[in-house]
C-alpha cells in the first residue's frame, strides 16, 4: 500500500477549495483539482475515494481553522465568553472561509448537489442552527436576558447572522458595503443594548461550555459525514 503523504494531501485540499470556491463542487472534477494540485488523478484516490470524501474533508479542515482562530480571538477579548464576543467573531472567521460561508447561507452555486443531499438531514439541521437550548444555557448562565422568549431570540439571532451574510448580494451598486468587521461590532453594540442581562452576574465558565458543546457538534457533524465515506 502507498504511504499516505501529509503535503500532497494538503495540496490536494488547497487546490480543491480554490477551484470549489470559484466554480462550485458540480462544475469541479476530479481531474481538475488534480491538474491545479499539481499531481495525477490517480494519486488523488490515494487519499480520497471520491470527490464526496475529499470535498468533506475540506469542509472538515476549514471548520477546525476557523474554530481554532475563533477561539483566539474569543479569548483575546476582554469581554471573555458574551453573546455579543461570540456572534462578532464568528461572523468574522466565517467571512475568512468562503466555503463554510457557503454551508451557513446554502448557496447551491458553491455547494451544487451536495447541499441538496444534507440540507434536510437533523444534523445538518442541529449542527449548524443556534438551538433554543444554546440561548436557554446562556439565559441561565447570565449572559441574555431571562424575560426574553428564548425562541424568538434564537430565530432573531440567525436571520441577523444569514442577512449580514448575504446582504451584499442585495446591495445597490455605488453603496458601500460595510466590512464584517465594522458590522460585527455595530452589532455587537446593538445585541448587547438589546439582549444584556440588567443586573446580576454572569457565569462565564457555563457559557463557555455551551458553546464548546455548540462548536464540538458542528465538527462531530463534519467528521461523521467524512468517516461514513472511509
Amino acid at each position: 500500500m502507498a504511504e499516505i503523504n501529509p503535503e500532497r494531501e494538503q495540496r490536494i485540499l488547497d487546490a480543491a477549495a480554490r477551484l470549489i470556491t470559484h466554480y462550485g463542487y458540480d462544475k469541479t472534477t476530479v481531474d481538475e483539482i488534480a491538474r491545479e494540485a499539481g499531481i495525477s488523478k490517480g494519486a488523488i484516490y490515494l487519499h480520497f475515494k471520491s470527490k464526496e470524501d475529499l470535498f468533506e474533508a475540506l469542509l472538515l479542515r476549514e471548520s477546525e481553522t476557523i474554530t481554532e482562530r475563533f477561539y483566539k480571538l474569543l479569548d483575546a477579548d476582554p469581554g471573555g465568553v458574551t453573546i455579543f464576543n461570540i456572534y462578532r467573531y464568528s461572523l468574522a472567521v466565517l467571512d475568512e472561509s468562503p466555503l463554510l460561508k457557503a454551508i451557513y447561507t446554502r448557496d447551491k452555486r458553491v455547494l451544487g448537489d451536495w447541499v441538496q443531499r444534507v440540507r434536510d438531514t437533523p444534523a445538518y439541521t442541529q449542527a449548524l442552527n443556534i438551538s433554543v437550548e444554546f440561548v436557554r444555557h446562556f439565559q441561565q448562565a447570565g449572559l441574555i436576558r431571562r424575560d426574553l422568549d428564548p425562541e424568538a431570540v434564537m430565530y432573531l439571532l440567525m436571520a441577523l447572522r444569514y442577512g449580514v451574510l448575504v446582504v451584499d448580494d442585495i446591495t445597490p451598486e455605488g453603496v458601500r458595503v460595510p466590512t464584517i468587521s465594522e458590522l460585527g461590532e455595530t452589532m455587537a453594540e446593538m445585541l448587547s443594548r438589546g439582549l444584556a442581562p440588567r443586573d446580576g452576574e454572569a457565569n462565564q465558565e457555563a457559557g463557555m461550555q455551551a458553546l464548546q458543546q455548540l462548536t464540538d457538534m458542528r465538527l462531530k457533524f463534519l467528521e461523521q459525514r467524512k468517516n461514513k465515506r472511509r
